[in-house]
């Protein structure tokens, strides 16, 4: 009976060490819409964080984005297998750069509304492209 207890918390323990996903916290989260559904690769650090306005010649056609890039330590092989597990079912597409864009649509949104990630080497980009109005200042 010792040795199953000890195998259990051997194993227990085993489970315990993966590194669990980061979080969305202050500023980064402060600006997101809806890109907080989006899991953040484990021990990302945001880097940078950038808006955008859009406008086309039809009325209601004003629309926001916004960006956040993270640093990983991780390869663009190893980002891209944690995401496509991730956001199953997400529109993949290899960039003219070997970059990966995996897009999704968020839950709440309007028709139109997108988010998703840009994966590169030791590099990860979150974004998320709404409605105009959405983004707060």
């Amino acid at each position: 009976m010792r040795l199953a207890w000890i195998a259990v918390a051997i194993v227990a323990v085993g489970c315990s060490s993966a590194p669990k996903q980061a979080n969305w916290e202050g500023e980064a989260a402060a600006h997101a819409v809806y890109a907080t559904q989006i899991p953040l690769y484990p021990g990302a650090k945001v880097e940078s964080i950038m808006g955008s306005d859009t406008y086309g010649d039809e009325p209601g056609s004003h629309g926001e984005g916004m960006a956040w890039w993270f640093e990983v330590t991780a390869t663009q092989a190893e980002l891209e297998a944690w995401y496509m597990q991730k956001l199953a079912g997400a529109e993949k597409q290899t960039e003219d750069d070997g970059s990966v864009t995996l897009t999704v649509t968020p839950d709440g949104a309007e028709p139109g509304e997108r988010m998703g990630v840009i994966l590169s080497e030791n590099e990860l980009r979150v974004f998320e492209r709404t409605k105009g109005g959405k983004h707060r200042g």
